[in-house]
């Protein structure tokens, strides 16, 4: 009986203990979102950089003309050359220019037309156009080719070594009178004394040569390519320093036809 009772005490205070806990509501759900943290140490986004310009093209520059070469590559024992194309090559002088009276053809030639002026006749600041270049020196040979037909006295074209007119050798294809009128003429005059040789010819398209060696200067002509004939020689007894081309009339009332004197090149070589 007393068991029983005891039982009872301890059910009664189990059931009083469990209905004093109130359980815990769960929270009503919401409708806003939660707010979530960013994370930390996280670089804020850049904004991307403006896009450039793009650079106008500019003209792309035309290619620079190759300069035309003053004087192509030259065999051995060419020390000079010049084939009248287009225009003179440096080192040549004018003296007593007048553009009027010379030109280079279309076919390169150096064309001279003669002046009544004569340089041998001791007026050598007075004949036109003489074209002039220094010479080398020691051993050497001046050669041309010429065309030009003469018909009256004392004109011509030719080459000259000359310093005065005390000091001169020339050749040419000239005209004169009382030798025998056209031909192929080589006149001197060195510290005064005068001499001269002389070919009689009509030919009008000939070669001439001037040549140094040692002490004897020997003057040349031909009527074919590289047929040369000796017209004169004698002793070099002046150092010249240059040498000339030039065409003269030597009319002194200018009633004479003019002279054209055509050259097709100039060389300087060795002998």
């Amino acid at each position: 009986m007393k068991a029983k009772s005891v039982f009872l005490v301890f059910a009664i205070l189990a059931l009083t203990i469990t209905g004093c806990q109130t359980p815990q509501a769960t929270p009503p759900p919401t409708s806003e979102p939660v707010a979530v943290e960013p994370p930390t140490n996280v670089p804020p986004p850049t904004e991307p950089p403006p896009p450039t310009e793009t650079p106008v093209p500019t003209n792309t520059p035309l290619p620079t003309e190759t300069p035309k070469p003053t004087n192509t590559a030259l065999p051995e024992g060419t020390l000079f050359r010049d084939d009248f194309n287009e225009e003179l090559q440096p080192g040549w002088t004018w003296q007593n220019e007048n553009p009027s009276n010379w030109t280079i053809t279309d076919d390169g030639w150096l064309q001279i037309v003669g002046e009544d002026n004569f340089i041998l006749d001791g007026g050598e600041n007075l004949q036109k156009n003489m074209l002039w270049r220094e010479v080398p020196s020691g051993d050497y040979v001046i050669t041309v080719h010429i065309v030009t037909k003469p018909n009256t006295d004392f004109q011509q074209t030719a080459i000259y070594f000359y310093e005065n007119s005390e000091n001169f050798i020339v050749i040419n294809r000239g005209f004169c009178d009382h030798c025998g009128g056209n031909g192929i003429y080589m006149d001197y005059r060195i510290q005064g004394a005068i001499g001269n040789y002389k070919l009689l010819t009509e030919a009008t398209d000939i070669y001439l040569r001037l040549e140094i060696v040692g002490d004897v200067i020997s003057g040349f002509y031909a009527l074919q390519p590289d047929q040369w004939e000796r017209l004169g020689r004698f002793g070099n007894y002046f150092d010249f320093k240059q040498v000339g081309l030039g065409v003269s009339n030597v009319d002194p009332f200018g009633k004479d036809s003019d002279v054209v004197g055509l050259y097709d090149y100039f060389e300087i070589t060795l002998p």
